[in-house]
């Protein structure tokens, strides 16, 4: 699933995305309202993705990749 959501971020649901983050230390802040909020110990900024009907927009499952390639980097 992780070669897959790399390769194409938009191929996948947001459910997978989810598992996704919480696998490389992403913390689920419970909100109000139609929006998830990810948070980081390593990155400065929140991932805010707006969630309806149990799916995302691709343009967020990119962002989450954008900020997911950020902590890969910062670990090597």
């Amino acid at each position: 699933m992780v070669e897959k959501f790399f390769n194409n971020p938009a191929s996948i649901k947001y459910t997978d995305l989810k598992t996704m983050l919480l696998y490389f230390g992403f913390k689920k802040i419970p909100v109000k309202g139609s929006h998830v909020k990810f948070k980081h110990p390593q990155l400065l900024r929140d991932l805010i993705i707006p969630v309806h009907k149990n799916e995302c927009k691709d343009f967020y499952k990119k962002q989450a990749k954008k900020q997911i390639e950020k902590i890969r980097n910062k670990s090597d």
